[in-house]
C-alpha cells in the first residue's frame, strides 16, 4: 500500500500535468474544427453542390490558418447583431459588420486581401438564406452599400 507521502507526489505530479492537458485539449479542439471544415469543404467540392472559390468562408479558414476555436465566433457575432436588431431596429452597415469581423480574427492586412469583403458578404447571404429566416439582419446589412 501507498504511503501519504507517496500519494502526495502522485497528486503534484498529476497536477502538474494538468496545464499541459489542458493546452493539449484546446490544440485538439482546435485540429478538429479545422478537420471538419476541411472534410466538409471536401465534400462539397466532390458533390458540387455549389461553386466553391477563393471567397467561401472554409476555404478562407483553412487559408488563413484561423484557429479553429474561433470558427464559432462568426456565428455568434450575426446571432449578436441579429439580437441588437430586434431590440433596438439598428444594424450595421456592410463596411462596419466586415470591420467587426476583421477586429474578431484580429486579421492583419495581408489577411484582408483574402478575407475580403466578399467573404463577409457571402457569410451574410448564407445565413440570410436559411429556411426559417431566422437572421434577417442580415438582409438589412447586405442592402446597407
Amino acid at each position: 500500500m501507498f504511503n501519504v507521502s507517496e500519494l502526495e507526489a502522485r497528486v503534484q505530479k498529476i497536477e502538474d500535468s494538468l496545464p499541459q492537458i489542458d493546452r493539449l485539449d484546446q490544440e485538439v479542439y482546435s485540429l478538429t474544427q479545422k478537420l471538419e471544415k476541411a472534410t466538409n469543404l471536401l465534400i462539397d467540392i466532390i458533390e458540387e453542390k455549389n461553386r466553391l472559390g477563393v471567397h467561401d468562408l472554409e476555404y478562407v479558414f483553412l487559408k488563413l490558418n484561423i484557429d479553429g476555436t474561433k470558427y464559432h465566433e462568426l456565428p455568434l457575432l450575426i446571432s449578436k447583431t441579429e439580437r441588437e436588431f430586434r431590440k433596438t431596429g439598428k444594424f450595421p452597415t456592410i463596411q462596419e459588420f466586415h470591420q467587426k469581423v476583421i477586429e474578431l480574427f484580429s486579421l492583419t492586412e495581408d489577411d484582408q486581401k483574402i478575407f475580403t469583403l466578399e467573404v463577409t458578404k457571402n457569410v451574410l447571404e448564407k445565413f440570410m438564406n436559411d429556411e426559417d429566416n431566422t437572421f434577417p439582419v442580415c438582409k438589412m446589412i447586405l442592402s446597407s452599400h
